[in-house]
């Protein structure tokens, strides 16, 4: 999956009014586990969630004998968000925001167009150097064997040929 689908799809989740509810639930079971510390860890997910679901038949395979999950896209784009909401509201710097607050900081995290670092630039550039060089030596090295070359230029042409025939 791309990463601008993915974030696009985290945007739309978030901003959906059946995640501003759920956002609320996550805040009142994170302030009733009294996981505003960062020492204290926590739990979002709870049995009777997990029956819920599986009453509402949510992408439940009905295949038993397997014991296998079915996990649609639409599962995990929902769980990361969650997780996201959870882990913020656990954080002692976000404790007092509300789930409108959350929701809209969630929402600039995933609209954010991200440019690219330094080190990752730089990355991109030495792959473009290395694949002009290996390109070049190759050339060089068909050019320097007249059978070589002989060889290239009909397997060139041969292939044009092939893929004219597609067209």
């Amino acid at each position: 999956m791309d990463l601008r689908i993915l974030c696009d799809l985290l945007k739309s989740r978030v901003a959906s009014p059946e995640f501003l509810e759920k956002l609320d639930n996550i805040q009142k079971s994170v302030y009733q586990n009294g996981a505003v510390d960062e020492t204290i860890s926590w739990d979002i997910i709870s049995a009777a969630d997990i029956w819920d679901d599986i009453d509402k038949g949510m992408n439940i395979s009905d295949d038993s004998e397997d014991g296998y999950v079915l996990i649609k896209q639409e599962d995990i784009v929902d769980g990361i968000a969650s997780f996201m909401a959870a882990y913020l509201l656990s954080l002692k710097q976000t404790k007092d925001l509300t789930p409108n607050q959350l929701q809209q900081a969630l929402s600039k995290t995933f609209s954010a167009k991200k440019r690219k670092s330094k080190l990752q630039k730089a990355w991109d550039g030495t792959k473009v150097i290395y694949n002009i060089a290996s390109w070049s030596a190759t050339a060089i090295g068909i050019y320097q064997n007249p059978a070589i070359l002989k060889a290239a230029t009909a397997a060139f042409w041969t292939s044009c040929r092939v893929a004219s025939k597609f067209l």
